[in-house]
């Protein structure tokens, strides 16, 4: 894998390879939120506890990977002066994971039962937050695979990672106060507190999307790109 200025070596562009196949696998993890909370508002507890059993499935084989690659790049003898900025990259890509996880497990701690917190959970603003997390990990799919291309394409694909995790963001504000709306009608106050934490959880998915776009700014001010 040859860049302008750069030239990675054959280990080196194997482990850039083996970080996008990870990275498939991570984005397997997150895919399954929007079906799992499909499941949790209509009610469907028996789905939704299946979902979640693949997300767990999928995050156990991500974390496999990511042990794996981690302990090649510490071990190995390349990447030179950037090899903590890969494992932090590699860490990153990993909490996409963890953060995904996370989320499923608090939406399914109990049944939501409340017709309010439902409604939240199946409303368009929450499909578009659920949608913008997708879009920042599948941007970050891409910015990875831009090491194969050249440090313009890098720089522009690591500002679609950040408007990604921005109109996350945004979304998550909406939800926020959609949810805290609905406390008007009285909604369980402790499912209230589930929701508010399934959706900072979720977001963090994007922020680690941004983060992991970060440490590849910092590989490329570094010369990798």
């Amino acid at each position: 894998m040859n860049l302008p200025g750069v030239t990675f070596s054959r280990k080196e562009g194997a482990i850039v390879k083996r970080i996008m196949e990870d990275l498939a696998i991570v984005r397997l993890v997150e895919q399954q939120i929007p079906p799992l909370v499909e499941a949790v508002a209509a009610g469907n507890g028996e789905l939704a506890y299946q979902i979640r059993d693949k997300i767990y499935e999928s995050e156990s084989k991500a974390d496999e990977v990511h042990r794996e690659l981690s302990t090649q790049v510490a071990e190995g003898a390349f990447f030179g002066g950037v090899r903590e900025d890969i494992l932090e990259l590699l860490e990153k890509i990993d909490n996409i994971a963890d953060k995904a996880k996370g989320a499923a497990q608090l939406i399914t701690l109990t049944d939501i039962a409340d017709q309010k917190a439902r409604d939240v959970l199946r409303s368009d603003d929450m499909k578009q937050f659920l949608a913008n997390l997708d879009l920042a990990v599948e941007a970050l799919q891409r910015l990875v695979e831009a090491f194969e291309v050249d440090r313009k394409t890098i720089m522009d694909r690591i500002h679609v990672v950040e408007t990604y995790e921005e109109a996350a963001d945004d979304s998550k504000h909406k939800m926020l106060k959609t949810l805290f709306d609905a406390t008007k009608g009285s909604i369980d106050p402790v499912t209230l507190l589930l929701v508010r934490d399934f959706l900072f959880c979720a977001d963090d998915v994007a922020d680690n999307a941004e983060d992991a776009s970060d440490v590849v700014l910092v590989l490329v001010a570094k010369g990798y790109g």
